[in-house]
């Protein structure tokens, strides 16, 4: 064993407190390791001591340093476990091995400065090979139990969040059961108040006002079952239960039957629909929840513009087509493209909820609306809209051309 390289060993078992504070302040001026000025003398240095003893141990036990080197192995672990809990990052724990190994070379010049007339420059070599093997095993180490931690850590979030997945997806299975469950109870109980007034209407003596009373009561239980039909629909979409059922079809004649359909309401309010697009679109889509989208929006538009126009466009474009629906309405506060979906996520939202001084006949886009955006998810289709105070809102929807085979 080389004298030198004992005495080398004994000085820097000497100065592991000189050699912390050095390690301490050269990582306090690099910017890229901020955290360690939340940090203790005492945190930061854990258990670093018992590393240099192990590196010690090398130098002292030359030539043959394999066995002092795996020695470390242990201390190094716990200075990548003791790093990852303090909340290092993989390349500031990596940067702070650099610069130790930086401080301990700087230690070993200093040693063999002064020694000169002792230390060869085979000892010098040597001493630094051990340095080298030190800071490559105990990198290792260290950054080997900080990824070890940090995978463990994933596997644990990745756990809870399937977990959290579950529970919402029995609430929303929960929920929407239940939701059906009411709703056909008070269908049931339309149904009666329908067949009461129905009876009334027979022997009310052909009494004017009783029979405006009972006209208007029609059309409020007409209403309400509309509104029930709407929140069943939800319920199935929010549950998982309604699926895709694909065809091919030419989507300018769903279109325009769809517009034929809503003529006689639209003229009847004083407003003009226009149409317009290709005679022949043909595409890969699910008809029915394409007519419940179209449908949605056309209503939404006839609800709230009360004069102007409604216009319904499609195309085709590259990768999608398009179906734009634009009314000549109110406005909304915001545009939908994120905003929207920030008003169609809640619809029980109402319109105390904000200031709707400035569009006073728009009240929210309601369980329609809401439908349209599930509806939109299950079709793979993007939903945007823009929107202007006092000009109205223009929805626009790209679906895909096209839908993956199921395996």
């Amino acid at each position: 064993m080389s004298g030198v390289l004992a005495t080398l060993a004994d000085h820097i078992g000497q100065q592991q407190s000189d050699i912390v504070d050095r390690w301490w302040r050269a990582c306090e001026k690099d910017d890229t390791m901020e955290i360690v000025s939340r940090l203790t003398r005492a945190q930061f240095r854990n258990n670093l001591p018992a590393a240099l003893d192990g590196f010690c141990r090398a130098l002292g036990a030359q030539p043959s340093t394999d066995f002092s080197l795996r020695t470390i192995a242990s201390e190094v672990s716990k200075h990548g476990h003791h790093r990852w809990k303090q909340g290092f990052s993989l390349k500031q724990l990596i940067r702070d091995w650099g610069i130790l190994n930086r401080v301990l070379v700087g230690v070993i010049d200093e040693f063999f400065n002064l020694h000169q007339h002792q230390g060869s420059a085979e000892e010098r070599t040597i001493a630094m090979d051990t340095l080298a093997e030190f800071m490559a095993e105990a990198t290792t180490g260290s950054v080997a139990r900080f990824d070890e931690l940090r995978r463990a850590e994933a596997a644990s979030v990745a756990r809870d969040l399937n977990s959290m997945k579950g529970q919402f997806d029995t609430l929303t299975r929960t929920r929407g059961a239940m939701l059906r469950e009411a709703a056909h109870d008070i269908r049931g109980g339309l149904a009666t108040v329908r067949l009461l007034t129905d009876v009334l209407k027979t022997s009310n003596g052909g009494n004017a006002s009783t029979s405006r009373a009972l006209t208007s009561l029609d059309q409020s239980v007409e209403s309400l079952r509309g509104m029930l039909d709407s929140l069943l629909d939800l319920s199935r979409l929010e549950s998982g239960a309604d699926t895709l059922e694909l065809c091919e079809i030419n989507i300018a004649d769903v279109i325009k039957r769809l517009v034929s359909e809503f003529r006689p309401t639209v003229d009847e309010k004083g407003l003009a629909l226009l149409s317009a697009g290709p005679d022949e679109l043909v595409v890969q889509t699910d008809l029915n929840k394409l007519r419940r989208i179209a449908q949605n929006l056309l209503v939404n538009a006839l609800q709230y513009t009360e004069h102007g126009e409604i216009r319904v466009e499609w195309e085709a474009q590259e990768l999608h087509w398009t179906l734009r629906i634009a009314d000549t309405g109110p406005g909304m506060r915001e545009s939908v493209g994120a905003p929207i979906t920030k008003e169609l996520d809640d619809p029980d939202r109402s319109e105390e909820d904000g200031d709707v001084s400035e569009s006073a006949c728009y009240k929210g886009e309601g369980i329609g609306m809401t439908i349209v955006k599930r509806l939109c998810e299950l079709l793979d289709a993007g939903l945007s809209s823009d929107s202007q105070l006092g000009r109205g809102t223009v929805f626009t929807i790209q679906f895909p051309y096209r839908y993956p085979d199921k395996p």
